[in-house]
């Protein structure tokens, strides 16, 4: 089979060879289509778009915003000498109205300027707004100062705790204009119970580019007013998000070219020909395009993790192209034609590299099951990427090069290639002539390195993929400390009955969910503010009772309570619609706190929804919003991690044992696989790395790209094996001849996961250094525990 294997693949590449242009235009064509698809590229930052359509939390979370609108605020703080001071105040309104009047995409401004002002005149209930009749003198000030500073409902949003700060809310519109008035009188629990059988997903929500544009015209207005003594900040999951998108694609640009210098420099010292150097680059940019272009065509966007795809495939494709190349050129040195050069060098790494191809692409496609859309993009296109390379490799260079003129080296100019070949050789005999010390000593720092895989922890922090200095960044730090933070989890309270929330019982249910939540200090979260139908039920009957503080509480007269309500709806306000339904069945409840990473929020969840729930009595509870969202990230990236490097095992083991043609050597050869990718998460388990949505991809990638060192070495033993019948004489010609090549492959590899090490986002560069570790430990198993396990196998032979 084998043999077969290798006469289809060398029939098919002189094919091309023989018929250059025909098989140069039609791949042009393919890539031009592909590439044609560019424009349609899309970003991708919600977090709430990691998931699958159909998992739960995602429904759960569709169904919040559907209902009772988006919770991911903007919160813009204004700074100021004096928020209480005239001429500030007339700078806050200014400020709020432009916002109204500018700001694209935007439901509602928020601030001290329209902020909710709810009091009693005999027996009538007046809604109005804190600064509806402007104050003009110092004593009209003070008093506006005193009630708000006195209501609860102002701190943390509209005014920070110590007076000094003002917040502006900006909620951009949940839903796309045009679907506004298909959603009108959606409002009910049989509606939502109708659009959760339906699919939440079909509703068409205010996409990222629209947020982007209110992002972005907060910040150029931001910049606007620089020097005018006030510091400004905004915050907000759509501000976070926004500068990972800018930050992506600048690194996505820069990565890409910098791994393109790097290869083309190391391609030039490995071949010292510019044909060596153009061919494998143009192979791999073809295949980068192909891929992206794939990705747009099919509507799948880029996210933060994608940004790796351009690279990967840049890397690993290149490998394709060298193996090639490294043996044409041996023989055209050799003075062999170039017909025979392009069919010897088919023949030695065709099946080697078709075999790479469909591990490298096995290890990737262990990605496909996972529940993280992104993640499981990159098990979908990136073994596209890899295929389409190992393709290019197999047909378009062939077709290449039988158009351009080559010409083999005289010896002379060969001398520099041989120190290369004669350590490879040194290594290779050391691990033949001492199989057990090799083997010893492999398993003694296997051994050190992979007992920290349990010190590994999961986390999922957007904030931290960027810089230190980064605006958002530094805007969310300073809004933490001073507003109380922008992130926060939402739950839904279902009464399970009509007019259930007219039941004092069950408000003060409510209540006691809210006072339990802002008493919690645990897991590294604290719940700065919480807001309900319950704080506006207190506010209308203190109000209705001359402003007395000791009437802030809730009636014991459930018709009362409704009468409250009624009042409430009739003075024109319509704040109800955010916290309760029209039934008066579901009510929401807002947790509000500082910006913290996804593994304290599933400790949260972990341990306070069971207590949470039990003070609901028998009232449905669940849990939503970004602590929610950000937990299931969490629990299916540990999921990925366990059933990819699972998956992958199980795709690449057989694959190993077909080509290689023997059970008992395909077993062995995945030692020197396995080993680096357990070292490496165990060396994440000491350096304190978290497996994240990034580094997840660490033992996938690897396992992948590091069988293919493993298939070439095992490749070129088979064969010399067969031809001399000794294990080290056979171990010494395979470094020689293909030993060279993967040195120079994982040069490149190791070269172009380091250049993510220069990532500002230290997800991204822990994500580099591990898998260039992973790789570099991959070829030393393979040129030293790989000869010694052979030795050790086929000795008895």
């Amino acid at each position: 089979m084998k043999h077969a294997i290798e006469r289809s693949i060398t029939s098919l590449g002189m094919r091309c060879y023989a018929s250059p242009w025909i098989t140069l235009c039609g791949v042009v064509l393919v890539v031009a289509a592909l590439a044609s698809q560019l424009p349609k590229t899309d970003f991708l930052s919600d977090v709430d778009r990691y998931l699958a359509p159909s998992d739960p939390i995602r429904i759960q979370y569709d169904l919040l915003r559907e209902q009772f609108g988006r919770d991911d605020m903007l919160l813009i703080s204004v700074t100021p000498a004096e928020v209480f001071d005239a001429r500030f105040l007339e700078t806050l309104r200014e400020i709020h109205k432009d916002f109204e009047n500018d700001l694209p995409w935007v439901d509602e401004v928020q601030s001290l300027i329209n902020a909710r002002q709810t009091r009693g005149e005999d027996d009538a209930l007046i809604v109005g707004e804190l600064l509806e009749d402007w104050p003009e003198t110092p004593d009209e000030i003070a008093r506006i100062q005193e009630i708000a500073r006195a209501n609860p409902l102002y701190r943390d949003l509209y005014l920070s705790a110590d007076g000094r700060t003002a917040g502006i809310i900006v909620r951009p519109l949940t839903f796309q204009p045009s679907e506004v008035e298909s959603l009108e009188g959606f409002d009910s629990a049989d509606s939502v119970s109708a659009s959760a059988t339906k699919g939440a997903s079909d509703v068409a929500f205010l996409d990222d580019a629209q947020t982007a544009e209110i992002v972005r015209a907060i910040r150029v207005y931001i910049e606007s007013r620089q020097g005018e003594g006030l510091e400004m900040h905004v915050t907000g999951s759509p501000a976070v998000n926004y500068e990972i998108q800018q930050q992506t694609a600048a690194d996505m640009a820069r990565f890409s070219m910098l791994s393109l210098l790097a290869i083309a420099l190391l391609l030039w010292v490995v071949f010292r020909r510019v044909i060596g150097v153009i061919l494998p680059l143009a192979i791999v940019s073809a295949a980068v395009v192909s891929t992206l272009g794939a990705m747009a065509a099919t509507g799948r966007p880029l996210t933060f993790v994608s940004q790796i795809v351009p690279s990967f495939i840049l890397a690993v494709g290149v490998g394709f192209a060298v193996h090639v190349l490294s043996i044409f050129f041996q023989r055209l040195d050799a003075e062999e034609t170039k017909e025979a050069s392009v069919g010897g060098a088919l023949r030695h790494s065709g099946p080697a590299i078709a075999m790479s191809a469909l591990t490298t692409a096995g290890g990737m496609l262990s990605f496909v099951p996972t529940g993280l859309l992104p993640v499981r993009d990159i098990g979908l296109f990136v073994p596209l990427g890899v295929l389409i390379a190992a393709i290019l490799a197999l047909t378009a260079l062939p077709a290449v090069l039988a158009l351009v003129p080559v010409r083999g080296r005289p010896i002379v100019e060969r001398r520099g290639a041989h120190l290369t070949e004669d350590v490879l050789v040194a290594c290779g005999r050391f691990g033949t002539r001492h199989p057990v010390f090799v083997t010893l000593t492999s398993l003694a720092v296997f051994a050190a390195c992979a007992s920290g895989i349990p010190l590994i922890t999961e986390d999922y922090d957007p904030l931290e993929w960027l810089p230190e200095d980064n605006v958002a960044r530094v805007s969310t730090s300073y809004i933490d400390r001073t507003m109380g933070g922008a992130s926060g989890l939402e739950l839904i309270f279902d009464s399970g009955r009509e007019n259930g929330l007219y039941d004092p019982e069950t408000l003060r249910r409510i209540e006691r969910i809210q006072r339990y939540a802002e008493a919690t200090r645990t897991s590294g979260i604290v719940i700065t503010k919480t807001t309900s139908i319950v704080d506006i039920v207190k506010e209308i009957h203190q109000a209705l009772h001359g402003g007395d503080p000791d009437q802030h509480v809730i009636a014991d007269d459930p018709l009362l309570i409704a009468q409250e309500l009624l009042l409430f709806e009739n003075s024109g306000s319509d704040d109800l619609e955010d916290v309760v339904d029209s039934q008066f069945r579901l009510a929401r409840i807002s947790l509000k706190a500082p910006q913290v990473g996804a593994g304290h929020q599933r400790r949260f969840l972990n341990e306070h929804t069971e207590p949470m729930r039990e003070l609901a009595g028998d009232a449905d509870l669940q849990f939503t919003g970004f602590f929610g969202l950000a937990s299931q990230v969490v629990i299916l990236t540990a999921d990925t991690a366990i059933r990819s490097y699972g998956i992958a095992f199980m795709l690449i083991t057989p694959l190993m044992m077909l080509f290689i043609g023997s059970l008992r050597t395909g077993i062995v050869s995945m030692a020197p696989n396995l080993m680096p990718i357990l070292m490496v998460l165990g060396v994440m388990g000491w350096a304190g790395v978290a497996l994240d949505t990034i580094s997840v991809l660490i033992g996938g990638i690897a396992l992948g790209l590091v069988v293919d060192d493993t298939i070439h070495i095992l490749h070129g033993f088979r064969r010399e094996y067969e031809a001399t019948g000794d294990v080290e004489e056979a171990t010494v010609r395979t470094m020689r001849t293909t030993g060279r090549a993967l040195f120079f492959t994982t040069v490149v590899l190791t070269s172009a996961f380091s250049i993510y090490g220069l990532a500002s986002a230290g997800t991204v560069s822990n994500f580099g250094r591990l898998t260039a570790l992973a790789v570099g430990l991959a070829f030393l198993f393979d040129i030293f525990l790989s000869p010694a396990l052979l030795a050790l196998v086929y000795r008895k032979r």
